[in-house]
């Protein structure tokens, strides 16, 4: 009987795709301005700092993380201007895009703590992503956002099959749920990558992750997001991580981490825990 589910389910859903009829959020313009300044590079603090102060909620929700113990542990700032001089561009920006892209963009009641767990998970991801690239002097900035948004198709996938279920006035339960998610994600992230216009690095990250052996195109950054995922996933639980069961892994090996490297890594776990708290809420 599931499988009938998710057999109809599915199909209604390659059929909404098909005729471009998938229910896609629209991007935050406070966002799509941040993404468009931090890929120019003649912007300044002064134009991110104005964009940011644009919304009011979102520039109090951005002074509170910046003068966090995970961004600033020895210092308290008073203006966006200086959490912008001592933090960076790269990391406000990043702060910014992580308090306006989130589960507050879709719609699936009852599934609301599913939609949570996925961004604080894909949160995870980039914060792991970020220390990765770092740790092998690889591109940090796309790394990141990559990170942010490689999961993104699931809770497009989940709202619409509520929509499809409910439509149909079908019953399903949370594992057909997962499992259509699972096997959607890709195509619908890709096209929500689209809509949104987002750098063309976030839809092959998507579209990579997903896929065995070397990525076809920006190999450097999905390899970065598939070591991620495994560090995410194993620090995830208790903190007593195995480094001897980390540098064996295919993703770890993938991108040439080596022991010393997945040690340094795991000594930060404490921080990039920390900071991961800080940007969920």
């Amino acid at each position: 009987m599931p499988q009938d589910i998710i057999e109809t389910i599915g199909s209604e859903l390659e059929k909404r795709m098909a005729l471009k009829a998938l229910a896609l959020p629209m991007l935050p313009q406070v966002t799509t301005q941040v993404l468009s300044l931090v890929n120019d590079v003649n912007s300044d603090a002064a134009e991110l700092a104005k964009i940011i102060q644009s919304d009011q909620a979102l520039a109090g929700h951005v002074m509170r993380i910046a003068n966090s113990a995970a961004y600033s542990p020895n210092a308290q700032m008073t203006s966006l201007q200086q959490a912008i001089a001592r933090l960076g561009m790269q990391n406000m920006a990043e702060i910014a895009m992580a308090a306006t892209i989130g589960p507050k963009l879709f719609d699936a009641k009852g599934y609301e703590s599913l939609i949570k767990d996925i961004w604080e998970g894909s949160l995870a991801i980039a914060v792991w992503a970020r220390e990765i690239a770092r740790q092998g002097r690889r591109n940090v900035e796309s790394t990141f956002l990559c990170g942010l948004l490689c999961q993104i198709g699931r809770p497009v996938v989940l709202q619409t099959v509520l929509d499809i279920a409910k439509q149909d006035d079908v019953v399903i339960d949370q594992e057909v749920v997962l499992q259509l998610m699972k096997k959607y994600q890709c195509q619908v992230g890709a096209e929500l990558a689209d809509h949104w216009q987002l750098p063309s690095a976030v839809a092959h990250t998507i579209e990579g992750i997903n896929v065995d052996g070397p990525a076809k195109n920006f190999a450097d950054i999905v390899t970065t997001i598939k070591a991620a995922q495994v560090f995410a996933s194993v620090t995830a639980g208790d903190r007593d991580y195995q480094v001897d069961n980390l540098i064996v892994d295919p993703a770890v090996i993938e991108i040439n981490l080596y022991a010393e490297d997945v040690q340094q890594l795991i000594d930060k776990a404490d921080s990039i825990h920390s900071t991961i708290a800080e940007l969920s809420l």
